[in-house]
């Protein structure tokens, strides 16, 4: 993992107390009864948000894990943080079960939510404690033997679609290597050598060497290597399986890392492939993904690239300032959701702060 986070120690930038703050507010509201269009962008169009709420949940608890560590910020404060993070992720207007996730009898095929519910229970053991060790456990053996059922080794991801993306998967994963190392434990290694081998010999494309999309082949672009899961499962994958995260870093910036009109970014589909925009993807422009990039700068200092980094954030942080000075202004502060949503700036604090946990 990257040891990017060039901080003098207890000491915060600019833009990063910004988003900081930002995410304090959201998490200190005592009025929290489910995010909003007014948090996440895409609900201005999809009322259920499609899992970003948990999404961003858990960035931001990687994001203040990652600000705990380095001390930027007293411990305390960012325990009280994280204790409201789990309270949100469990929340009945978050998790999918509607109700106290502790009286669920089965956790069934929501594996979307698990993984990212479990990254933020790990997040919480390793910056406060063992308070919430008992769910942990259990989502991550449920999680697991998901996963092995499987001859593809992919959990399910909802209950009401067939597909499977190998970067949840890998999120999956990670979520067992946090449980691993706060609880001394192995589950995740079996399960990570059979997914590396299945997605190295059946889930590569043939021409590039990237993993593919999606295992099931339900959709049309399932076969093709796509920017944004790319930059998500390389963020993921470096914690347990670094030398193939990197792998697939290098291969990636080599086919999908591209500039245009001075700007560094990913393309969100290779330049063979005629794909559109998804809420997943967020906007392209001349074949850059706006998600593929800003996942991406999360990517690039978890395998420590700096220069890609910096690169894209040449890019992203003006854009960002002016979405910051606009997104109060009528008709336009929708737009500027784009990149200063909740989710949006806890995936960059997520990529700025970012240190070694362990």
């Amino acid at each position: 993992m990257s040891k990017l986070n060039t901080n003098i120690m207890g000491i915060m930038k600019v833009v990063q107390l910004k988003r900081y703050n930002q995410i304090k507010y959201f998490l200190e509201r005592e009025d929290f009864n489910g995010f909003t269009k007014k948090d996440l962008f895409i609900m201005q169009f999809i009322k259920k948000g499609w899992g970003q709420d948990i999404a961003a949940l858990s960035n931001m608890a990687e994001a203040l894990t990652n600000i705990a560590v380095s001390g930027l910020k007293p411990i305390d404060e960012i325990q009280i943080l994280l204790k409201a993070v789990v309270s949100r992720a469990i929340h009945h207007k978050v998790n999918p079960y509607k109700r106290d996730i502790n009286k669920v009898k089965s956790l069934g095929k929501y594996g979307y939510y698990l993984e990212h519910l479990n990254i933020i229970l790990g997040c919480y053991q390793r910056i406060v404690g063992l308070e919430f060790y008992e769910l942990n456990k259990r989502v991550s053996h449920h999680l697991l033997n998901m996963s092995m059922k499987y001859k593809n080794y992919h959990a399910d991801l909802l209950p009401y679609s067939k597909m499977k993306w190998p970067a949840d998967q890998a999120a999956i994963i990670y979520s067992l290597w946090l449980f691993d190392k706060n609880n001394n434990t192995h589950l995740h290694n079996d399960l990570s050598d059979k997914w590396l081998e299945y997605m190295e010999t059946i889930a590569t494309h043939k021409s590039t060497g990237l993993f593919i999309t999606e295992v099931q082949d339900v959709k049309k672009f399932s076969k093709q290597p796509r920017g944004c899961a790319l930059s998500y499962l390389v963020h993921y994958m470096s914690r347990f399986a670094p030398g193939a995260a990197q792998q697939q870093w290098e291969i990636y910036k080599k086919h999908m890392l591209t500039k245009r009109l001075g700007m560094t970014g990913f393309r969100e589909f290779l330049p063979s492939y005629r794909g559109k925009w998804s809420p997943d993807s967020g906007p392209i422009i001349a074949g850059v993904g706006v998600a593929a990039s800003g996942l991406g700068m999360n990517a690039a200092t978890s395998v420590g690239d700096n220069k890609v980094y910096n690169n894209i954030n040449k890019v992203a942080s003006p854009i960002i300032r002016i979405m910051n000075g606009v997104r109060w202004i009528p008709g336009v502060k929708i737009i500027a959701m784009i990149a200063t949503d909740i989710l949006a700036s806890s995936i960059f604090l997520n990529a700025e702060t970012k240190t070694e946990w362990y």
